[in-house]
């Protein structure tokens, strides 16, 4: 199985989970009561441990100045073959951005990485936002088994749409358009539609489009992490053919 990327901003460096543990959150400011990183971590896995989910590998980020934390947990629950659940976590102690949750999957032969919004925690950094925090978690993780049914029955309808070069050179084209690639990454895209890195993604089909978009902008995933997350969830909404 390959082993899992995680989606850094730039300046970013990878880090351990004892590591991260030394990283504070600064004192309360006004209506602001930041979480340190490790634990926004702590809560994660624990509630994914008291739930039975076991994480077979982790990678963990922050900017250099400890402002900013971003994970990538890869877990041991396939969805379909050849797919398997991963979570995404990020918190930050500058106001930068809310503490947050998303579920996704990974796509093993290449490590492409898309989450979806329909299974996505946003909390604020307020008085009650740990208490809030904890058990928007813990609802979440419940809703793991119907989000990874969901998702396999997702998967499964993406690999068995098919899809012409026209289409798919229009849809290409709408994801430009919309922002959910850029100049630099369209080629890109093309290239990995026309020639599919990997046997899976020759079959001319949805899911074979998706994951030339994901594999495209792994770059992006690389230095954007916040935005990279944002437009795989909205690369599902344009490419599921239940939503077209």
């Amino acid at each position: 199985m390959a082993s899992s990327n995680l989606v850094l901003h730039r300046g970013a460096k990878p880090v351990s989970p004892d590591e991260l543990q030394k990283y504070q959150a600064p004192p309360p400011n006004g209506r602001w009561f930041p979480l340190s990183h490790g634990r926004v971590l702590s809560v994660v896995t624990e509630t994914l441990g008291e739930a039975g989910y076991a994480i077979e590998r982790q990678q963990l980020g922050v900017l250099r100045d400890g402002s900013r934390f971003f994970g990538t947990l890869d877990l041991k629950s396939p969805i379909t073959e050849g797919t398997g659940l991963a979570v995404g976590i990020r918190n930050s102690v500058d106001k930068s951005f809310p503490l947050g949750f998303c579920a996704g999957s990974r796509v093993f032969v290449c490590d492409n990485l898309a989450f979806r919004s329909e299974l996505l925690v946003r909390r604020k950094h307020t008085m009650h936002g740990e208490r809030d925090f904890v058990r928007r978690i813990a609802e979440a993780v419940g809703s793991l088994p119907a989000f990874q049914e969901q998702e396999a029955l997702r998967i499964e309808r993406m690999r068995e749409a098919e899809l012409g070069d026209d289409q798919a050179d229009a849809l290409i084209l709408r994801g430009f358009e919309r922002g959910i690639v850029g100049a630099r990454e369209l080629p890109r895209v093309l290239q990995q539609w026309r020639n599919p890195p990997f046997e899976e993604f020759r079959p001319r089909t949805a899911w074979a489009l998706l994951n030339a978009f994901t594999g495209a902008m792994k770059e992006r995933g690389g230095s954007q992490p916040q935005s990279y997350a944002t437009q795989t969830m909205r690369l599902h909404a344009l490419l599921d053919p239940e939503r077209n």
